[in-house]
């Protein structure tokens, strides 16, 4: 487990620079407009996404992960329900594009925007059969690849070819096709993909699923929430602000997104509640200081890195930082303990906290978001974040009856592990340079 975090974590620190050279570059190619409108229209086909997988992805790791069907069997049916979401998803997002933005934008725009759905929504499922293998080394391929594609296809489209606004919207298709075609060759040598409807396991994927969906989909609206108010009440331009903010103070989530990925892959597989909640636990101790430390850098700095990178148009978003950041940090408790409870086929736990973060937010987003634009909606979002964070915790530790202490305070023991640790790895860097 720790070589899988620890590949994990630098898969992921790879990939988050990748998107944040991805980002300051369509930042500083689009312009503030520019980096608004493609933030803005590509929030609907990533909620439709969420909705449309209807935690099929987790159900299908979940499933793989207990053995409770045959695997090539559940393969089958991931397709075959993948082919009726995608048909219905397209459907959807298209006649929500036209109708809010049919009189803006060109149709190019819409229908490629629009083509991104069904293909991210079968790299997803493919993840589902990734993570329930535990196949974890192939998840973090797939991710390096679609970084690289990410910022080549960008140069060559919007740099290259000037392609503005369209280019960026078609970089995410051809990425996302690639991505889906790597993805594709990484498992042929031990799944047979066929489109086959055996009964009865789409019944128990979509009551699974609907779980998972339901849980997923209000947590990624209260991440994405502001932007549409924002777009609302102010312009493309404050959304093009906040968006920069919020891609570099979301940074610090890879760190336990990556955990949470072999957390969830780890529950799904684990033989009792206990070692899962002792595992959950300990890794939430250790993270934590880290965060913290990060979480001040981040803080002091954010202002300088904006406008080394990004340029004086976006000096605001600086701020935007700044008010996120605890709220931020709060969630990483949030998204450690839903990949634990997820994978033990408990995601609607955390309902209940969700529903008041988002109406939460919402709330406070109408409040602020007028008078004070991008900077109103980082303070509504990081206030509904720590709420989030702080509750659900509370929670969890009564649900499994664990002081609030053993959650997140380090103790001698994991002192000694760390310690220990650190000692096995000094002591192979020396065999490794006498040799």
């Amino acid at each position: 487990m720790l070589f899988q975090i620890l590949t994990t974590i630098g898969t992921r620190l790879l990939v988050l620079f990748g998107a944040f050279i991805v980002s300051v570059l369509t930042a500083r190619l689009l312009g503030p407009e520019g980096k608004g409108m493609i933030t803005a229209i590509l929030v609907i086909p990533t909620l439709v996404v969420t909705i449309a997988d209807l935690g099929i992805r987790q159900a299908a790791a979940y499933l793989i992960g207990k053995k409770l069907f045959n695997y090539n069997d559940i393969v089958s049916t991931l397709l075959f329900m993948w082919l009726i979401s995608s048909t219905l998803s397209v459907a959807v997002v298209m006649g929500i594009l036209l109708l809010q933005y049919g009189g803006e934008y060109s149709w190019e725009l819409l229908v490629i925007c629009t083509l991104t759905v069904p293909v991210n929504l079968a790299i997803q499922y493919l993840r589902g059969i990734m993570q329930g293998k535990g196949n974890i080394g192939s998840i973090n391929k797939v991710e390096m690849i679609k970084t690289a594609l990410n910022f080549i296809i960008l140069l060559i489209l919007v740099w290259a070819l000037g392609m503005g606004v369209l280019g960026a919207a078609l970089t995410q298709l051809l990425m996302a096709a690639f991505t889906l075609g790597y993805s594709m060759k990484l498992l042929l040598g031990e799944v047979k993909f066929k489109f086959k409807y055996i009964h009865p396991i789409p019944q128990q994927m979509m009551r699974q699923g609907f779980s998972f969906a339901l849980a997923l989909f209000i947590i990624q609206l209260n991440y994405r929430v502001d932007v549409i108010i924002l777009e609302r009440f102010t312009g493309v331009i404050e959304v093009g602000i906040y968006s920069v903010g919020t891609n570099l103070a979301e940074l610090i989530w890879q760190l336990p997104a990556a955990i949470g990925l072999i957390l969830f892959s780890r529950s799904a597989s684990s033989s009792s509640n206990q070692a899962a909640v002792e595992r959950t636990a300990k890794l939430i101790r250790v993270i934590m200081p880290v965060l913290i430390v990060f979480g001040i850098f981040f803080w002091f700095m954010s202002p300088l890195f904006i406008r080394l990178l990004y340029g004086a148009e976006f000096a605001e978003s600086g701020q935007v930082i700044r008010y996120l950041l605890p709220g931020i940090i709060a969630m990483v408790l949030f998204k450690l303990i839903h990949s634990d409870l997820s994978g033990r086929g408990a995601p609607l736990f955390s309902l209940r906290v969700s529903v008041i973060a988002l109406i939460m937010n919402v709330v406070l987003n109408f409040i602020l978001v007028p008078k004070y634009g991008a900077v109103g909606a980082s303070i509504s979002s990081s206030i509904s974040y720590m709420y989030a964070g702080v509750a659900f915790i509370i929670f969890y530790a009564r649900r499994e009856s664990i002081s609030l202490s053993r959650l997140l305070i380090l103790n001698k023991e994991d002192w000694a592990q760390i310690k220990s640790k650190i000692g096995s790895i000094g002591v192979r860097f020396m065999k490794l340079r006498s040799r």
